[in-house]
């Protein structure tokens, strides 16, 4: 029987959603699912994708095979991509609804369905859709002591050459788990294969990847991390692109510079708006974090491992959108520090 948790999840969260989706469309007239990346690099069927590979091969299979022009902006992948979605955030409510008391389970839902970014990209069936899959199946791994086994290994290698961000995230806990293997002397095979088929998925993106680390290199690497750790928490990637233009040079992927934009434009009140969300936006995050550190500390400190997914942008570039797969552990978080289950034993 489905709690009444639950129920009020799924209900506010598709009603909020499909709010943001009508407000973007029908009354702004933005193009909610304008992904760049799709038309220059998924969609171009005769060319080797240099990332994302499964992601791009899946749309020209699809078209291939039906004759049709499938997009991520087909109503069915809209569909598909509200379901994992809500499917996700009911799976993270299970998870933690034992470690807060009732306040604090009203809070995370209130947190889940009204959290603006994550209501912007609810229906969108980009490649952030399988890395949030990914984080997930780790989390739920880590938090409930499971070892990897052979559903883990080949999901894991599936969703890395959806999302090659998850590589490094599988990479470390294969490592974490030779180790919890090791000091139990139980056999460590699973987490070796799992290793060797990172590296595997990380080859034919390796070229990409050195492109990718050389972005920013002229910047002090503690400079970097500081404004890519702001930036990973609370900023949009129209925020970070227009700071890269005027105070880091651009990106080195990007010869063009022509037209470069300034903080505040035209539409000044919506600029101001858009840069307070993102300072509240920011602090939610800290606190969030801040929250899900202390429950790692009391529980199982291994959970953290899931936050591997943003060191890669932290070192290169970063802006919110590599923070979304987190951003229901970090409300978590946030609902944890102030309405945790004070009843609960955790270590029974």
């Amino acid at each position: 029987m489905i709690n009444r948790h639950v129920s009020y999840l799924v209900f506010f969260k598709i009603l909020i959603a499909s709010l943001i989706l009508y407000i973007f469309t029908s009354i702004l007239g933005w193009d909610m699912f304008k992904y760049p990346d799709f038309n220059s690099i998924y969609s171009e069927c005769s060319r080797n994708y240099y990332s994302n590979i499964l992601y791009g091969e899946l749309f020209c299979s699809l078209n291939s095979i039906s004759d049709k022009e499938f997009s991520h902006k087909s109503v069915i992948f809209i569909f598909i991509a509200g379901v994992i979605n809500i499917l996700l955030l009911v799976g993270y409510f299970k998870l933690f609804q034992k470690y807060l008391n009732e306040y604090g389970k009203y809070l995370f839902i209130a947190l889940l369905v009204l959290h603006p970014y994550m209501g912007v990209y609810f229906f969108r069936f980009y490649t952030d859709l399988f890395a949030s899959i990914g984080i997930f199946l780790i989390f739920y791994y880590l938090i409930n002591n499971k070892r990897i086994d052979y559903f883990f290994i080949l999901s894991g290698l599936i969703l890395m050459n959806f999302r090659i961000a998850l590589i490094p995230v599988f990479f470390i806990y294969s490592f974490f788990e030779i180790i919890q293997r090791y000091k139990s002397n139980k056999s460590f095979g699973m987490p070796v294969i799992l290793i060797i088929f990172s590296l595997i998925s990380l080859i034919p993106v390796l070229d990409f990847g050195m492109k990718f680390a050389q972005i920013n290199s002229t910047i002090s690497l503690f400079n970097k991390m500081i404004f890519n750790f702001i930036f990973t928490f609370g900023f949009r990637e129209s925020f970070v692109g227009v700071f890269r233009q005027n105070f880091w040079g651009g990106d080195p992927l990007d010869p063009s510079l022509e037209n470069p934009a300034i903080f505040i434009s035209e539409f000044q009140a919506i600029d101001y708006f858009s840069l307070l969300v993102s300072i509240f936006l920011l602090m939610v995050h800290l606190i969030g974090l801040y929250g899900l550190i202390k429950f790692s500390m009391k529980e199982r400190v291994f959970i953290l491992i899931s936050f591997a997914y943003i060191l890669v942008p932290l070192v290169t570039i970063a802006h919110m959108r590599y923070l979304l797969p987190l951003m229901p552990i970090l409300l978590f978080g946030l609902s944890y520090l102030f309405f945790k289950n004070k009843k609960l034993n955790l270590y029974n």
